[in-house]
């Protein structure tokens, strides 16, 4: 990566960075605080992320690394179904007010949370839900270089299986800060760079596909 790309990149995640702080201070460890609709919206796409997961693992044990994990809504979905005895989490995050939230959480225990956009050791899987919706910019191209340029990242770190929800309509477009991506770019880039993928819809996220991309053996 060139130094001028390096030097944006870093500018938007400071961007997005402050731009949460805002949102955070308003409206706390809530849905909206980390700009989700609803709990039923963000809790529908983290089980969604999770139920892939464990059809992979089927009864083993795994570690997630959570990119993108605002104050931890995933792993409370993991201790509300009783996973927490069989999931090491990790939860990463770029802002910094988020990790520290979480860090204080007194309901978070043998977990381990640090700033960050990338794992800082190979996990079984790396999920991300939401991560690359909002975005500071209304460059498509840009932001869609930085997306790539992340997936690509955390894809090393990978050992079983990469998982991921977008926003997607027939033509991409930025709207209201939010990335809505075409089907056919994203399914073409995860292709050609990280091999075979799955795509699921469910039928109460009209806008949202979930992507599965297994690591081969």
């Amino acid at each position: 990566m060139n130094f001028i790309k390096t030097l944006i990149y870093k500018l938007l995640n400071k961007q997005i960075s402050n731009i949460y702080n805002k949102r955070f201070n308003s409206h706390n460890n809530t849905p909206k605080g980390v700009f989700w609709n609803s709990k039923l919206s963000q809790d529908l796409r983290l089980n969604i992320i999770l139920d892939k997961i464990l059809k992979i693992a089927k009864s083993e044990e795994f570690s997630i690394a959570d990119i993108g994990c605002g104050y931890g809504r995933l792993y409370e979905v993991i201790k509300e179904r009783n996973l927490d005895g069989k999931v090491q989490y990790y939860g990463f995050d770029i802002n910094q007010k988020l990790i520290n939230f979480c860090k204080n959480n007194k309901d978070f225990k043998n977990v381990e949370f640090a700033i960050s956009a990338l794992p800082f050791k190979k996990t079984d899987y790396v999920v991300m839900s939401g991560t690359y919706n909002l975005t500071p910019t209304n460059n498509i191209p840009l932001w869609e270089d930085y997306i790539i340029k992340n997936l690509t990242s955390n894809w090393k770190l990978v050992e079983k299986a990469m998982i991921f929800n977008c926003l997607i309509k027939e033509k991409k477009e930025i709207n209201k800060a939010l990335y809505y991506t075409e089907l056919s770019w994203i399914k073409r880039v995860c292709e050609n760079n990280f091999g075979k993928i799955q795509i699921f819809k469910n039928q109460l996220l009209k806008d949202d596909i979930t992507i599965v991309i297994k690591k081969s053996a």
